[in-house]
């Protein structure tokens, strides 16, 4: 048996200079339980090896397809399946991934086999283990399958992170000079637990792992990071800096290691502002980059996303995190029942709290959320590739659709004139696209 793992993308007005490019993570657990059952396989990443899809297809020729993507790779999986059924009717073809695990029926579509929709690893192995075979998929639980022209969704399955093995780790060592976040390269990503535990609506990281809170035990953690051979490691759960206790036993396993790495991390704005000694401890073991979603600059903004944050701690995480010498970037929601006043607000904000690394969103209900729900009927854009928070899915309801977008975009204008971050980051990766570095098609 040959299994092609691809990880799928879908290209953004960003995708010229692409800020962030990592290695496909989940497919990196996939090929531990390949390699534990001796199945041949090959993975295959578009922003890490350049080639295109069909050309690695027709090379390798598999006998089962794993296609993985978030929302905006949507119509790149199915059309990736089409493409793999017409060249070969008896390929295998199973899709998964954070999308398929909230939305799976966006993936009912005649040249899918299998969807798994719940606990990946396991789906995986089982499918594995009963050589996909239909009559014996009733049985596990997890995933969805089409038998006889009907598709059968199975029982969910919760995620027990004792059992997340490591990741296999070869492909990342043989592209690791191709994955950066934005000036720091080569950078390794690390998943410490799923979902979150906070209710914020607008948020779909809450919805996986059928909304449980689950974490790996710090002491795998920091196994998984030792063995990294990368300077960078950007922790990608949702909010890594959630409970203190367990952000002790880091800082204390690390030091006790004597693991030397530079650490990018996502936290709420609450840990940093009542946590400033943990912070402190942060900076001192490798923390050079936190991620906040600070969403908004005023309370009753704050109030309608469910965030249960204030404005007051917004201020306090800036001080904070420019006191022991961290880097912020902070991520921001644009309403759409901003007017122009609301983008002068917030461009004013950011100027006077002298921010440089921070990105603006467009208002999006995704699909899964409760707060989808609400504004179902209302959204004019279903493309999947616009669902990247750089399109307006629903009408402003205050400014026209122009006027939003001017704006919007004008928010990126002047940060490029005023951080010096960003713009070392852009003019560098221009240069490199005119000396013909750059891989993408």
């Amino acid at each position: 048996m040959k299994v092609l793992l691809v990880k799928c993308h879908k290209k953004t007005i960003f995708s010229k200079i692409e800020p962030i490019i990592t290695e496909p993570l989940e497919l990196e657990y996939l090929a531990t339980i390949l390699n534990k059952d001796r199945i041949n396989y090959r993975i295959y990443d578009q922003l890490l090896e350049g080639k295109s899809f069909h050309e690695v297809f027709h090379e390798y020729l598999p006998d089962v397809l794993i296609l993985t993507g978030y929302i905006t790779a949507v119509e790149v999986i199915i059309a990736h399946s089409r493409y793999a059924k017409d060249k070969n009717p008896k390929v295998k073809v199973v899709v998964g991934g954070v999308h398929a695990e909230v939305n799976y029926q966006d993936f009912f579509a005649d040249t899918i086999d299998f969807i798994v929709h719940s606990d990946g690893l396991n789906g995986l192995q089982q499918l594995l283990n009963i050589n996909f075979d239909l009559e014996q998929a009733v049985m596990i639980k997890g995933i969805a399958f089409k038998k006889k022209d009907q598709w059968q969704v199975n029982e969910k399955r919760v995620t027990n992170t004792a059992e997340i093995p490591l990741p296999d780790r070869s492909y990342f060592n043989k592209y690791k000079h191709r994955t950066k976040y934005m000036n720091y390269s080569p950078l390794a990503i690390v998943k410490t637990a799923l979902s979150c535990p906070y209710q914020c609506n607008f948020c779909y990281c809450k919805m996986l792992n059928q909304g449980i809170y689950s974490t790996r035990s710090i002491e795998a953690v920091v196994e998984e990071i030792e063995k990294i051979d990368a300077p960078y490691v950007w922790i990608v759960d949702d909010s890594f800096l959630l409970d203190r206790n367990r952000i002790l036993q880091f800082i204390g396993m690390v030091k006790l290691k004597e693991v030397k790495k530079k650490y990018i991390v996502y936290s709420r704005v609450d840990f940093v502002a009542n946590n400033e000694d943990l912070i402190e401890k942060l900076a001192s073991i490798g923390v050079i980059e936190v991620i906040v979603g600070m969403e908004a600059v005023e309370d009753c903004q704050l109030e309608n996303f469910n965030k249960n944050a204030s404005a007051y701690e917004n201020i306090r995480t800036v001080e904070i995190l420019k006191k022991h010498n961290i880097t912020l970037t902070a991520l921001f929601i644009a309403g759409i029942n901003f007017t122009s006043s609301d983008f002068r607000n917030m461009r004013r904000w950011i100027k006077e709290m002298a921010l440089e690394s921070y990105t603006v969103s467009i208002f999006t209900p995704i699909k899964g959320t409760s707060q989808y729900k609400d504004y179902e009927e209302k959204i004019q854009v279903k493309d999947y590739h616009k669902i990247d928070f750089l399109h307006l899915t629903l009408k402003p309801e205050k400014i026209s659709k122009l006027r939003f977008y001017m704006e919007f975009y004008y928010i990126y204008v002047e940060q490029f004139f005023r951080s010096k971050y960003i713009r070392r980051f852009v003019l560098k990766n221009i240069k490199e696209m005119f000396k013909g570095g750059g891989h993408l098609e």
